[in-house]
């Protein structure tokens, strides 16, 4: 009793307006949500914010075309890259 456990999420979309609310949340309160996966379609740019800010554990787009340039965008980035799928 009176312990708290966070919520592992993983969005889809997280790119789109409701998915950039949801993260709003999930920054606002770490305590209670970690992000444990996105999934975006391919804004790239918004993607690679998301990556760094909520280290997730695996990131999923949707093609390989947009893989390809995720992985550009993170290439200079010293943090832990998440899978990429």
């Amino acid at each position: 009793q009176g312990e708290s456990f966070k919520r592992k999420i993983t969005l889809l979309g997280s790119t789109g307006s409701i998915g950039t609310q949801t993260l709003d949340i999930c920054e606002y309160l770490p305590e209670t949500f970690e992000v444990e996966g996105l999934a975006a379609g391919s804004n790239v740019e918004l993607l690679s914010e998301q990556i760094k800010k909520f280290n997730p554990k695996i990131v999923s787009v949707k093609d390989d075309s947009v893989l390809k340039d995720l992985k550009e965008s993170l290439s200079g980035w010293d943090g832990k890259l998440p899978e990429l799928v």
